[in-house]
């Protein structure tokens, strides 16, 4: 592992964490497969709380698994009034 992949595994993991935290962070909301940018890699979560970041080479949807929320997590963050 380099830096490169480091700093890619910490971010998720922060990113995670913070969402994880429902209490101090409770406004963000989240939806299956709606990307977003975080340190200039794609991101999104599949149905179910399960991050990955895409893959730049192929720009299909697969990519990298990089962790999860929990059930409890992403059910209050996906529900549509949040």
């Amino acid at each position: 592992m380099n830096a490169e992949t480091n700093l890619r595994y910490i971010t998720a993991e922060d990113l995670l964490k913070h969402l994880s935290d429902l209490e101090n962070c409770p406004h963000d909301a989240l939806a299956p497969y709606e990307e977003f940018k975080l340190d200039g890699k794609t991101y999104y979560f599949t149905p179910g709380g399960f991050l990955y970041r895409k893959d730049p080479a192929t720009g299909v949807l697969g990519g990298f698994f990089c962790g999860y929320l929990t059930d409890e997590v992403w059910h209050y963050r996906s529900a549509a009034d949040g």
